[in-house]
């Protein structure tokens, strides 16, 4: 949670993190926030990361894994940075925003 908000810090956006270390999620306080939650997970899975911004974290991964993990995300940290300043994050994306919470279907 710590490297999370080192990385919002870093870009100069404001994210509030919340849940235990092992099952940890961020947010970002902005009116656009579903619209990043969406384009976290649509660039990180470019970059081969099934993420969102929530982590179920293991004793499994590497540094390297975890440092490549944050280098990505840096990259999208940049580009929500740019739609905070006037970039249109709806252009960014390829499908239709997250919804809020589960519903059921039936």
């Amino acid at each position: 949670m710590a490297r999370w908000k080192e990385l919002a810090d870093g870009h100069g956006l404001k994210i509030n993190t919340s849940g235990l270390p092992a099952i940890a999620s961020f947010g970002f306080e902005s009116k656009n926030a579903l619209a990043y939650k969406t384009l976290i997970t649509q660039e990180m899975l470019a970059d081969g990361y099934l993420s969102g911004n929530l982590i179920f974290s293991s004793l499994a991964p590497t540094s390297e894994i975890v440092d490549g993990y944050f280098d990505a995300l840096d990259s999208i940290f940049l580009t929500i940075k740019e739609c905070e300043e006037g970039r249109d994050v709806m252009s960014l994306l390829k499908g239709p925003v997250c919804q809020v919470s589960f519903k059921r279907l039936n």
